[in-house]
Order: structure tokens, then sequence, then C-alpha cells
């Protein structure tokens, strides 16, 4: 069983951890695999024991999808069985190479703005080749509703192996990570406008906020007017750097992007306090179970939520282990990489493992 892995660079600076996981769980079935991933990837970040087959993105996502295409007599001479694309951008050019090899085909889906281009392609995809997976039940409702019937849709929960829990000192200011789409917009002012007042009177806290954007000078602007600015930090877009920021106190989610992130996952594993707006595609934000979650874009809600990191902190540990012990049994990698490796089997008509 020969397994072809398409991902791009905003999918890999999501989920690269992801990626590893399926990697390993992959070659440890013993199955092959090439990874097909722009040539931006440092070598380090893929397997040595997998193949590799490099494409150059731009800015342009018709190019990159004929880019891709363009590799199917690669993949025809490696002789691959399947074609797994991990993200929702890349599902045109997988379907292209599997109907042009006459492969099998996994179309993953992990956010909102995937069924659009689920409703796009769903007449183009074939019943007995082809399958659709979703990282949310509420995704997988949502597929089930705009793919055909005899089109399978598959629900395989996005999963994290678990992590050693990470205590915040209660004598250490608060450090937290502020992620989300790194745009400046309503739910990120109502959060800076709450960061005002906690440091007023927490003058030592600080919050590190993740750069999924090439500018990020607005959010800079209205830090200023708020007299933020020795208080936050704004950390650029850098591949792998999202493992750095499960080393602070508390996850902070401003935004309801729609779409399921192992980062938050990899939080709640670590025992980390996730604070987060509600999104109503993510059935892992359970408030008072694995989050406190914030209803609207008003500052309140936000100051009342970190106000209680600082004021309860055996309130914040507690979410915290409720949490991970929640992941533990809802979202292992083990349970992922399972699910795709019986699904790989299945479409490919490689035969089941029967235990002894």
């Amino acid at each position: 069983m020969h397994i072809a892995l398409l991902a791009n660079a905003a999918w890999l600076d999501e989920e690269l951890t992801s990626l590893r996981q399926l990697v390993v769980g992959v070659i440890d079935e013993h199955a092959t695999l090439t990874q097909v991933v722009p040539d931006s990837l440092p070598q380090d970040d893929t397997s040595s024991f997998a193949n590799r087959l490099d494409w150059s993105p731009t800015r342009w996502a018709f190019i990159n999808h004929r880019r891709i295409a363009a590799l199917h007599p690669q993949l025809a001479d490696a002789k691959v069985d399947l074609i797994h694309a991990l993200d929702g951008r890349l599902w045109e050019p997988a379907l292209r190479i599997a109907k042009q090899l006459d492969l099998p085909a996994l179309f993953s889906a992990s956010s909102a703005f995937d069924l659009k281009t689920a409703a796009r392609i769903a007449d183009r995809l074939r019943p007995d080749a082809d399958a659709v997976t979703a990282a949310t039940e509420p995704l997988h409702r949502a597929l089930r509703q705009r793919i055909p019937e005899p089109i399978p849709v598959h629900h395989v929960p996005t999963g994290v192996h678990k992590l050693d829990p990470s205590p915040r000192p209660t004598d250490r200011p608060l450090c937290a990570v502020v992620t989300g789409s790194g745009k400046h917009d309503a739910h990120t002012q109502a959060l800076l406008e709450a960061l005002a007042r906690i440091v007023r009177r927490e003058p030592q806290a600080q919050f590190f906020f993740d750069g999924q954007t090439d500018d990020q000078h607005r959010i800079w602007q209205a830090a200023e007017q708020l007299q933020l600015l020795g208080h936050i930090s704004l950390v650029p877009r850098r591949l792998g750097n999202r493992e750095l920021f499960l080393r602070t106190d508390a996850l902070i989610m401003p935004q309801p992007l729609g779409k399921a992130r192992s980062l938050t996952l990899q939080a709640m594993a670590r025992g980390l306090p996730v604070i987060a707006t509600e999104d109503p595609w993510l059935d892992y934000l359970i408030d008072g179970q694995t989050a406190w979650t914030v209803a609207t874009a008003e500052p309140t809600g936000w100051h009342d939520r970190i106000a209680r990191l600082i004021d309860e902190p055996q309130a914040a540990a507690a979410l915290g282990d409720t949490a991970r012990q929640w992941v533990t049994q809802n979202r292992p990698a083990t349970q992922q990489i399972d699910t795709l490796l019986n699904l790989y089997r299945r479409y490919t008509g490689q035969t089941l493992p029967i235990d002894g």
C-alpha cells in the first residue's frame, strides 16, 4: 500500500505535528508513503523514511493546482495506490491526479470554508473511488448535506498525543498566547480593550499574538492607542513555531474561525486553560469542561475570564485538568491514525489485518 499525502504551506503552518504523526503511523504499518509538499518545507520536517515530492507554491491557487497536478507522472512511476488531500485547498489537484491515474482519493475537511469546495466538486466525485473526511461532527453533518449520498463522508476527528501537564507557577505573572486569524477585527479589538484593563491591575502580564498574516500593523496601532505595546509581542508567522506556544500559561482564541486546529487540542492535552469565542463548528469547545467560552465580541466577557485565570488559579488548573482528560479520552492521535489507516486499506483494497 502506497499513499501520497498532499499538503500546502497554509495547512502545514497549522498542522506540521499532524503530518509527522500520520507519517509515523503509516510507516509503522509497513506502508509506503510519498509526501507531496511545498519546496519551502525544510527537509528536517519530513521523514527520511518516506519519499518526498516538492512543488513550488505561488500566490495564485490555480497555478498551485496546475503544478501539483503536473506531478502525476512521478506518482505513477512510484506506483502510488491512493491520493490523500490533507487540506480543502488541495482537493482540486488531488481529484485531477486521482482521475488521471485511476486511483482512489480521500479529501479531508477541517474548516467551514471547505464546504464551498465540497459543493463545487461534489458532482465530480466517484462513488466507488472517492471519500471525504470531516474533522468535527458539525462539519460532518454539513458535508453530508452537500455531497450526494453515494459518496462516503467519514467523521475522522483531529487527534493529538498525550502530553505532560504544564502547571502554571502561581508566583509568576500571566503569560498567554493569543491565536487566531492574525487580523484586526471586532473580536480582536474587544480582546485588546479587555487586556488594557487587565494590565492596569497586572502590569507584568504578557501576551503573545500569533501572526497568521504578513501585516500585523493594525493590531500594533490598536495596541498603541490602548497603551499596550509594553505588554504584547507580535510573533511573526514561522513554520513550526506553534509548538513553542504550548509553553505558556494559557491559550486565548478571540475569533470563531470555523476551523479545527490541533494547536487547541494540544494545549488542552497539556492542561493549559483555553479561553475562546464560541464556535458552532468546533465540537471540542465545551464551556466549563474544555474551555471558558465568550459568547459575543465585547470586552467585559474577555476581561472576566482572563481575570479569573489570575484570581482563581485553582479554577484555571481544574479547567486544564478536565480538558486534558477529555482530549485523552475523545481525541487521541492513535484513533485518528487507525481510522485513516482503515480507510486507506478499504479504498486500496488491501486486506485488513486480523488480530491473533
